[in-house]
């Protein structure tokens, strides 16, 4: 029998349940999550995983202007940026101004929210606000018309101005429904 250190058995060892209390807790509390981590993995082998498409945005995407949501400003972004990122032309900068009543649009401030309508929304103002004649309603006035047509109904003067100044007896300014006004530019 050769001499030297004596051989362990590794397979052949003894607990003292004892002192071994707390790993014996331990190794329940791993198991039962192994067992747990095993079944989730199983019972959501089945479902659909998806058509494979990136579904989370990168910041840059999600600060991407879109038409019918709302933007916040960033540093170096003017309105005729925005049409264009979001309309694809430049030509919607003076309708996006009047849609959010901005009164200077060469100053627009970072951080500010703008409204951006969806493409027929805006294709609708853009023809409104282009209109030399404006079609007369019945119930409309000066103010709503200037709502309307400059989006700030302060600016009815305007109209009333361009198109024979006349008012009422009672004092209040003169439109006849079915008339057509001319809107001045």
């Amino acid at each position: 029998m050769p001499r030297g250190r004596p051989k362990k058995n590794f397979l052949n060892f003894k607990i003292n349940w004892q002192d071994s209390y707390g790993t014996f807790v331990l190794i329940a509390i791993i198991v039962i999550v192994l067992g747990l981590l095993v079944a989730n993995f199983f019972s959501n082998r089945s479902k659909d995983i998806g058509s494979g498409e990136q579904v989370e945005q990168t910041a840059e995407e999600a600060a991407k202007p879109t038409a019918g949501a709302e933007y916040e400003i960033r540093e170096n972004d003017s309105l005729s940026k925005i049409s264009q990122e979001v309309y694809g032309s430049q030509n919607y900068w003076p309708t996006i101004a009047q849609i959010n009543k901005i009164a200077n649009p060469n100053r627009i401030l970072a951080g500010s929210k703008l409204q951006l309508p969806s493409k027929e929304e805006i294709e609708q103002t853009k023809t409104v606000m282009t209109e030399k004649t404006y079609k007369v309603s019945e119930g409309d006035t000066f103010f709503t018309i200037a709502q309307k047509v400059y989006g700030d109904g302060s600016k009815w003067r305007i109209l009333h101005q361009a198109n024979g100044g006349r008012f009422l007896p009672n004092g209040n300014p003169l439109v006849f429904a079915d008339s057509t006004i001319t809107v001045p530019r």
